[in-house]
């Protein structure tokens, strides 16, 4: 055997790696794992001391089975490890201090080791906090001149007191379930508006308006994530001044109004806006009693809608779509949409679905999450859309089966889609679906889509057979309305790839092809 190879085989490369890149790599992993490495030889001893990165959780200690005496040793562990490392550092640059905490009543030393960092220049600073008292983040850190990145979150009693704020270099700013000092509303402008830099704001977990009239604005942003928890009050007015914005997640419940939406720049928007449940009771109530769809008067999400219309990707909840049923006037046309996705859910029906699709006349890729609808129960209504469809009568129906896409084609021999996808298929949630339907609606898509080009089912089943059996049956479609239209049911596994010719084409009937291939 060559000794030479075995030499060079049995060296320890990374001690040979310059301190930097050593500190570098530690740098990815938590405070603690890398501490552990100065045991490894007297040259790592000491190089903790100029990790630039820490990484610092005590909330691994709060196990239920774990016992009181155990975690109370383990949180003085935890408090000392960090005290040391502090010391050990002491004012060396920080690139990153990342601190989950669980604290009892004392707050001075977490305050200690946040303004710690704060004096060594921290860059990226991350700071959760669960506490069962209130526990104010020390003020200090809104008037950093370093911070690029602040992100704080925990429990309501993390509680931001806006006095002053200067945070001249701050790009991104995440607020995760904590409270403001101030319930007014106007601590969160004055906190966006002492952001100068801001690129990136994410709301979560926070009455973020009051319930009053809210704002956000700012020339800079361009990435905003709102997610209330709120289901029950709806607000008065919602704006939205944000020029430079590109990318728009809002859940939240629909607004009274929304006087202001400046959104010239947007590409991308996921939106979950949402009725009140009084609201959707009230909405749905009527559809059952046949008093037909009733638009609310009380709020009105047209405006916003009409702001977000230039938006190239585009992903609706199941409850924006019940949004754009009661509470639009008119949908908006979506002339630059290329990628629509929708959430679909068992009791929401697609009444505002057909106008939709119609306004989204650049349309390439459609997605479905599930295909799920409500069933429509305005069957003995002179004016129901679906009339001529209505299967509710048969002998032996306990329960409405009409198909609401057969009444109306207009919608899809016009679409332009050329990639149909569905997320979920043959996911039973209820009594209401069964695989019937969901099959029935696929193989209607594909007799009158006249640009399908490819349509991908994402089967999620533990049996390979299932796949083969839903393939088998889309042989036989008598009619499609594109003959390149190809169909694929995926599974984690296996692919069943099918490619479909109309009846006038050179082929007669339809050609199945299978393939087998990992996903």
């Amino acid at each position: 055997m060559n000794t030479k190879k075995m030499d060079m085989g049995s060296k320890d490369l990374i001690s040979s790696l310059p301190d930097a890149l050593i500190c570098h790599i530690l740098s990815f992993l938590s405070t603690k794992d890398a501490a552990l490495t100065s045991i490894l030889s007297k040259r790592w001893r000491n190089l903790l001391a100029f990790v630039t990165n820490l990484d610092l959780d005590n909330t691994i200690y709060d196990r239920p089975k774990m016992g009181r005496k155990r975690r109370r040793h383990l949180r003085k562990s935890f408090k000392l490890f960090v005290e040391r490392v502090m010391a050990l550092q002491g004012n060396a640059p920080l690139n990153k201090f990342s601190l989950r905490c669980k604290i009892a009543c004392v707050t001075s030393r977490v305050n200690r080791w946040i303004l710690k960092a704060l004096e060594r220049g921290v860059v990226d600073l991350d700071v959760y906090i669960s506490s069962q008292h209130e526990y104010p983040l020390p003020p200090q850190v809104l008037m950093s001149k370093t911070l690029v990145s602040l992100k704080v979150a925990g429990t309501d009693e993390f509680i931001i007191d806006v006095r002053e704020v200067s945070l001249p270099k701050l790009k991104t700013l995440h607020m995760n379930d904590v409270s403001f000092a101030d319930e007014s509303g106007a601590a969160f402008a004055k906190l966006v508006s002492g952001c100068h830099a801001l690129e990136e704001l994410v709301i979560v977990k926070m009455y973020w308006d009051f319930r009053g009239s809210c704002s956000v604005s700012h020339p800079t942003l361009k990435r905003l994530k709102i997610c209330t928890e709120n289901i029950d009050e709806t607000s008065e007015s919602v704006s939205f001044d944000t020029p430079n914005l590109v990318y728009l997640e809002f859940t939240d419940v629909v607004a009274a109004k929304y006087p202001k939406v400046n959104l010239d720049s947007l590409v991308e928007a996921s939106i979950g806006i949402r009725m009140t449940p009084d609201q959707v009771f009230d909405g749905r109530d009527l559809v059952n009693r046949h008093y037909g769809y009733k638009l609310r008067k009380d709020v009105n999400a047209t405006d916003f809608l009409m702001a977000i219309s230039n938006v190239k990707i585009l992903y609706l909840s199941s409850q924006s779509l019940e949004v754009l049923t009661f509470c639009c006037k008119a949908i908006p046309v979506f002339n630059n949409l290329v990628h629509l996705t929708i959430e679909t859910d068992q009791d929401v029906d697609w009444e505002s679905l057909p106008n939709l699709l119609k306004n989204c006349p650049n349309l390439e890729t459609l997605v479905f999450e599930g295909l799920h609808y409500g069933d429509t129960n305005q069957c003995e209504d002179d004016g129901y859309r679906f009339k001529d469809t209505n299967e509710c009568f048969v002998t032996g129906a306990d329960r409405c089966v009409c198909k609401p896409w057969l009444g109306t084609p207009v919608w899809l021999s016009s679409s332009p889609v050329k990639r149909l996808k569905v997320l979920k298929f043959g996911e039973i949630t209820s009594y209401k679906d069964d695989m019937d339907k969901q099959t029935d609606l696929i193989n209607y898509f594909v007799e009158t889509m006249p640009n399908l080009e490819e349509v991908v089912l994402y089967y999620d089943t533990p049996f390979d057979s299932d796949l083969e059996i839903v393939s088998n049956g889309f042989q036989q479609l008598e009619k499609v309305a594109s003959t390149k239209c190809k169909i694929q049911v995926v599974s984690d596994n296996i692919s069943f790839s099918t490619t479909v010719h109309s009846s006038s084409s050179s082929t007669s009937g339809l050609v199945f092809f299978k393939n087998t291939f990992p996903v």
